[in-house]
């Protein structure tokens, strides 16, 4: 049976979140192991600091400089640990936020990432700084390729170092030399015995007429 198959053979990455959640003394995370923060994954940094009057700021050094450039640089919004609400359960402040996310594109360089939390109390600030590795996303193959062949009438598997089409080859070119050499064989073997019967027959005859 002869097919082919038009599926993706890779299998797509589902994006995973980072919860970085800010407290009173620092920052702590957890939920995803180092080796599986990938490329295309996501921090999400939640303030849990319930201290009257503070309030969180989280910065990622987007292009792994060192340092920070607003310009280029990933920075969260003022977050708090609470937002006041009205009686309908809506924002008071449309701008006030709890939590905030910066996800890494599919593409992103991968190795050290520093990030900072400015913790700000009553006009006193502190930073805190912390690094996240990001690996590279290997996809790992799930099924045959598009435009694989598979099954009864498709070549032969071709190996890493391409010996697999040449092997093949080379096989079928000697069972080909094998069988013309047989039926050479044949063909002479089958004009011998001919000629033996031939010889036979002809003797058989001059001494049928000596006889006589």
């Amino acid at each position: 049976m002869l097919g082919f198959v038009g599926l993706p053979s890779v299998q797509a990455h589902e994006q995973k979140t980072l919860s970085v959640i800010l407290l009173d003394d620092g920052a702590v995370y957890g939920n995803i192991s180092d080796p599986s923060f990938v490329q295309g994954n996501a921090m999400w940094f939640k303030m849990e600091d319930g201290t009257e009057n503070v309030t969180m700021v989280a910065r990622l050094d987007v292009n792994q400089d060192g340092v920070f450039n607003a310009s280029v640089d990933f920075e969260s919004d003022v977050m708090v640990e609470a937002c006041e609400l009205d009686e309908n359960g809506s924002l008071v402040d449309e701008d006030c936020i709890v939590s905030s996310t910066y996800a890494f594109p599919l593409n992103a360089s991968t190795g050290n990432y520093t990030y900072w939390i400015l913790r700000d109390h009553n006009s006193s600030t502190t930073t805190w700084n912390y690094t996240i590795y990001v690996h590279e996303d290997i996809h790992e193959e799930d099924g045959p390729s598009p435009g694989d062949c598979f099954g009864s009438g498709c070549d032969s598997v071709v190996a890493a170092d391409g010996s697999g089409d040449a092997d093949a080859s080379s096989d079928e070119a000697i069972l080909q030399i094998l069988a013309v050499i047989a039926f050479i064989g044949i063909v002479f073997l089958s004009l011998s015995i001919r000629k033996d019967r031939l010889e036979n027959k002809s003797l058989a005859f001059v001494d049928t007429k000596e006889d006589e």
